[in-house]
C-alpha cells in the first residue's frame, strides 16, 4: 500500500489560497464529505467540478484515488499519468507510480484467461487419408472386368452367327438334290452348331466372370485377386484367386 492513499490527504495538499474562487472550494469540501461517507461516485463528480473551476494538479491525483475506490483502474491510471505530466515532487512521483503499478496488477488479475486453442476432435473412427492402396476407381473402369465382359459378348455374338449358319445349312440339306450334298450340308450344320454351343457357353461364362469382377472387386482387404477362364471340352471353367 502506498503511504498517501486517502483522498483527504490529496486534497489537503491543495492550499486554500491556490483555489480559484469560492466555487472550487465548495466542490472540494463536498467531495471530502462524500468520500468520508463512502459515496465515491458523488466525490468523483464534485472533484471534476472543482477541477473545472481550478485545474490544479493535486485534483488529478485525487481523481485517480477516487476512481480506484470505484474499481475504475483504467480511469485512475489516466488521471495518475496526467498528474505525473505536471512534474510533481519526487515523493509524489514515487507514490503515483506505485499507485499505477497497483492498478495495473488489479487489471491483470481481472483479465479473463486466454481462450484455449482448440485441439483435434476425437473420433471413434479415426480418419485415414486415402492412399494409393485403398483409393479405388469406379467399377466400370476395371480393365479386367471390361475385357471379360467384352470378350463374352463377342463370343456370344460369334456363337449366334454360327448357329444361324447351321440352320441355313440344314435348310439347304433339306432341299439337296443328291445324297452327297445332303450329307455335306448336314455335317457342316452339326459342326457349326457345336461351335455355336461352345462359343455361346464361353461367352456366358466370360460375361459372368466380368460381372463377378465388378461386384467383388472392392472386397478382400486389399489382397491380390484374379479371375481366369480355362477352356474345357464343354465350354470353359472360371477360376477365382485371392480375396474378393
Amino acid at each position: 500500500m502506498m503511504n498517501r492513499t486517502l483522498i483527504t490527504f490529496a486534497l489537503a495538499c491543495v492550499p486554500a489560497t491556490a483555489l480559484a474562487g469560492d466555487k472550487a472550494q465548495v466542490h472540494i469540501q463536498k467531495a471530502m464529505e462524500a468520500h468520508k461517507a463512502g459515496n465515491f461516485e458523488e466525490a468523483r463528480a464534485q472533484l471534476e467540478a472543482a477541477y473545472a473551476f481550478d485545474p490544479k494538479p493535486e485534483l488529478l491525483f485525487a481523481l485517480g484515488q477516487v476512481n480506484v475506490k470505484l474499481d475504475r483502474c483504467k480511469d485512475a491510471i489516466d488521471y495518475y499519468e496526467r498528474f505525473l505530466a505536471t512534474n510533481p515532487s519526487a515523493q509524489a512521483t514515487s507514490d503515483t507510480k506505485q499507485a499505477i503499478a497497483t492498478c495495473q496488477t488489479k487489471l491483470a488479475a481481472a483479465a479473463p484467461p486466454p481462450a484455449p486453442v482448440p485441439g483435434p476432435v476425437a473420433s471413434d473412427s479415426p480418419y485415414l487419408p486415402p492412399s494409393a492402396e485403398n483409393k479405388r476407381s469406379p467399377w466400370y473402369e476395371d480393365k479386367i472386368g471390361d475385357v471379360l465382359v467384352v470378350s463374352g459378348i463377342a463370343a456370344g455374338a460369334a456363337g449366334l452367327a454360327f448357329y444361324l449358319s447351321a440352320r441355313s445349312d440344314l435348310d439347304e440339306a433339306e432341299s439337296a438334290v443328291d445324297l452327297k450334298t445332303y450329307e455335306d450340308r448336314v455335317d457342316s450344320a452339326h459342326a457349326k452348331r457345336t461351335f455355336s454351343v461352345v462359343l455361346v457357353g464361353s461367352g456366358a461364362i466370360l460375361i459372368g466372370a466380368g460381372i463377378a469382377r465388378y461386384v467383388l472387386r472392392d472386397g478382400g482387404g486389399g489382397k491380390e485377386r484374379g479371375v481366369a477362364v480355362v477352356p474345357t471340352s464343354g465350354g470353359g471353367l472360371v477360376t477365382f484367386s485371392g480375396g474378393f
